[in-house]
């Protein structure tokens, strides 16, 4: 039990995937069991959760902005949800700021969710340790908000680094974070590029979409096993190597469903190549946000020439805190 506080600021990282990502899926997990490895950027949802003293009002600031007297009347729907899972009703201010745009494919609302709940704990004078709060942002995202989606997002925001994940059929979730040394960690910090493609995307709908194809589950067969294959370049910072596990995972993507991918994302990837990318694929569902590329040589090329053809980089780096008190 910590000190009751008047606010709290917490920060929680947006997350890439680098291998084996979807097979956190239920529907997939369920049955075969998943196994993906993940990793947190610096790049954040951070909150503000404070109380308000001189009235009972529910103050919410997001992109809009709602004052409130009643829980019934929140229309954001996941900060309504998460005040009454937490049974406040009352005398509250959250306050969101994202250094992204909505429907990233980066695990957005989770990280949301991650955030707001370690601030509420912290708020109250409760401390959460990294797996129960990714436990309980799974809970109410897929089972309370009823939001789909998979296991990773959750738990890499609350734990951070470079995360193996594996989903039992049970669907009980072990975590191994991967000890990669500095030298390796390095070449992979130089060599992979965060791009948006400038098309936002619905991932609930491209999620439920996956589960009525026929050949899914091969296709998901392949992607675990490209994911395994994965942890080993990680490991030694194999870029060339890695981005041909991306290009092949990004061929088996798109070929899962006609929502995934569009003719000007095709054009995109095409065009990325061109400039001297090995390979990569689109982060998230599919269906637009960014493109993770992996380029070995001639980067400053790359950056330049994709520049020049007005695409827009992200320059980050992995984040190792995970959902972390900032005030």
């Amino acid at each position: 039990m910590s000190e009751k506080r008047k606010h709290i600021v917490v920060s929680s990282p947006y997350r890439v995937s680098l291998g084996g990502g979807g097979t956190d899926l239920p529907f997939y997990a369920s049955q075969n069991g998943g196994s993906l490895i993940t990793a947190a950027i610096d790049e954040y949802i951070t909150v503000l959760v404070a109380k308000r003293t001189l009235d009972k009002k529910i103050f919410l600031q997001y992109s809009s902005t709602e004052m409130v007297d009643s829980i019934e009347q929140i229309s954001h729907k996941i900060l309504k949800e998460i005040l009454i899972y937490f049974k406040i009703s009352e005398s509250i201010q959250i306050a969101t700021f994202s250094t992204m745009p909505v429907y990233t494919g980066l695990g957005a609302s989770s990280t949301l969710i991650v955030g707001i709940t370690k601030a509420i704990y912290e708020l109250n004078g409760n401390s959460i340790s990294p797996l129960n709060l990714a436990e309980e942002a799974y809970h109410i995202e897929r089972e309370i908000l009823g939001l789909s989606g998979g296991y990773q997002d959750q738990y890499i925001a609350a734990l951070g680094g470079i995360q193996l994940l594996e989903i039992s059929k049970e669907l009980k979730v072990k975590a191994k974070a991967l000890k990669i040394s500095n030298k390796s960690l390095k070449k992979l910090q130089a060599g992979l590029f965060l791009i948006h493609s400038g098309v936002e995307r619905n991932s609930e709908k491209i999620i439920e979409q996956q589960e009525k194809e026929i050949n899914i589950i091969d296709a998901y067969h392949q992607i675990k096993a490209i994911g395994k294959s994965s942890e080993e370049y990680l490991m030694e910072g194999n870029i060339q190597k890695l981005g041909e596990a991306m290009d092949d995972h990004w061929k088996i993507k798109r070929s899962m469903t006609s929502v995934i991918s569009t003719s000007s994302i095709d054009q995109m990837y095409l065009d990325l190549k061109s400039f001297g990318a090995i390979g990569g694929k689109i982060i998230g569902a599919g269906g637009g946000g960014f493109f993770l590329m992996a380029v070995d040589r001639n980067k400053d090329f790359f950056i330049d020439t994709a520049k020049n053809n007005n695409f827009n980089f992200v320059d980050f780096q992995f984040e190792f805190k995970g959902a972390h008190i900032v005030s």
